[in-house]
């Protein structure tokens, strides 16, 4: 089945790769920076969950090079480290998930109607960590477990003229022999400044991240959701 998907995948890619002569492109190179507070509640399959606000930081780079794919980067950080304890021991527990998307994708549409199409991996790093604290002794025992997951990545958007409003949706899935997952957002986005140089915006959305692990895979996770609303800037140079 991976096989199958990745080769699918590549299909998909070098058919948009033909399509680049006949379709719209990026005119001009393009940075875009942004970073997102995301509000989850993050549970993972023993029912551990935490509720707070967790940073995502995106970086995207577009140019006119026909044929070579633009670029994009988004990190984000779910992680939680709680305390118990009385005055004869104290308990550290600490869940996190790491996870960094790579992508390289192509521009089918770039106008009032936006659509972008590419490949890509996930790599998501899980912890799980307990600290048992007597007096000044202590032990820990803990698991670290790093999968890097292949995907394809999808974008469609669109833009109100003279507005500076615009929304956009994206879907990124992947699976391989260890793992599986989805990711999908959505957002409606305000530039409030607008000029040659720079265009800045605020940004509204909700994300919903879901990761199965095998039954085989060295993960002491079976199961992690992140999902909620994010609120964030963006700016384009």
């Amino acid at each position: 089945m991976p096989k199958q998907f990745l080769n699918y995948g590549f299909g998909i890619v070098a058919a948009l790769a033909g399509l680049l002569s006949t379709t719209a492109h990026a005119d001009f190179i393009g940075l875009y920076v942004g970073v997102d507070g995301m509000y989850t509640k993050a549970e993972d399959s023993a029912g551990q969950s935490d509720d707070k606000f967790n940073a995502v930081y995106n970086l995207a780079f577009e140019h006119p090079i026909p044929f070579v794919p633009n670029i994009k980067l988004r990190y984000s950080d779910f992680s939680n480290t709680e305390s118990s304890g009385n005055a004869l021991y104290n308990v550290d527990q600490t869940v996190g998930v790491q996870t960094l998307d790579a992508l390289g994708y192509y521009e089918i549409l770039d106008n009032i109607v936006s659509v972008d199409a590419g490949l890509g991996v996930k790599r998501v790093n899980t912890k799980d960590a307990v600290r048992l604290t007597v007096g000044n002794a202590g032990a820990i025992v803990k698991n670290n477990y790093d999968e890097t997951v292949p995907a394809l990545y999808v974008a469609a958007g669109g833009k109100l003229p003279f507005t500076g409003f615009s929304a956009k949706a994206e879907v990124m899935a992947g699976q391989n022999s260890d793992a599986d997952f989805s990711d999908i957002n959505a957002e409606v986005k305000y530039n409030f400044i607008q000029n040659i140089a720079l265009d800045l915006g605020v940004k509204f959305g909700y994300r919903a991240m879901t990761i199965n692990f095998d039954d085989d895979s060295n993960s002491s996770f079976d199961k992690i959701e992140a999902k909620g609303p994010y609120l964030g800037l963006e700016a384009h140079f």
